[in-house]
């Protein structure tokens, strides 16, 4: 069970995770990931503080900065994106400062009278880079272009690549066509000398 930073520093220290103590009023911890960029190292992974939070009697385990809304060409489609993504992901909040921009991923677990289960910790502290990671690639969809998918379905690492292609071609409309136009050619001729058909 953790009750202090202390507890929560050997915790995660214990299970490989980087600690940096700032000011005793939180822990600040690296979570490594997939799919998501950290804005401020530009690498895979995303910034995670801890804290106790004494008076709503919880642990508080959130992202400063996950994503910037200042940087967003599309901000109402980021925030309607963030909203969907909130809705779809039990335990992770999301939060906006509407004056700075700063955009947090926020896991909150309830402290007994022992504090807080360790497994507990580590369970909550890995929905983050999984919120992070499921929704990257929508939320920056949203911010770049306008759009996402609201569903929320997975992309694997090929979509982009295939989405470029398919725009140098002339959009999926236009491959569509080619393969028909492809299949059309491979069919055989039909046999005793009757007329193919036009489809």
């Amino acid at each position: 069970m953790a009750k202090t930073l202390d507890d929560l520093e050997q915790l995660l220290t214990a299970r490989g995770y980087p600690c940096k103590r700032i000011f005793d009023l939180c822990l600040l911890t690296q979570v490594p990931t997939k799919a998501y960029t950290s804005l401020r190292t530009g690498t895979k992974s995303i910034e995670v503080q801890l804290a106790f939070d004494d008076r709503n009697r919880c642990l508080t385990i959130d992202t400063p900065w996950a994503f910037d809304c200042r940087k967003a060409a599309h901000k109402e489609a980021m925030l309607a994106c963030l909203l969907a993504a909130s809705g779809k992901s039990p335990l992770v909040k999301t939060q906006l400062d509407p004056e700075q921009g700063e955009v947090r991923l926020r896991v909150d677990c309830r402290l007994g009278a022992d504090g807080v289960d360790g497994d507990d910790v580590i369970q909550m502290l890995g929905l983050i880079p999984a919120f992070a990671d499921r929704w990257y690639p929508h939320i920056k969809d949203a911010m770049e272009k306008g759009f996402f998918d609201a569903a929320g379905s997975q992309r694997s690492p090929h979509d982009e690549k295939l989405e470029s292609v398919a725009k140098r071609c002339g959009g999926i409309n236009r491959i569509e066509a080619l393969l028909r136009q492809h299949l059309r050619k491979d069919r055989p001729e039909p046999s005793g000398g009757a007329e193919p058909s036009a489809n």
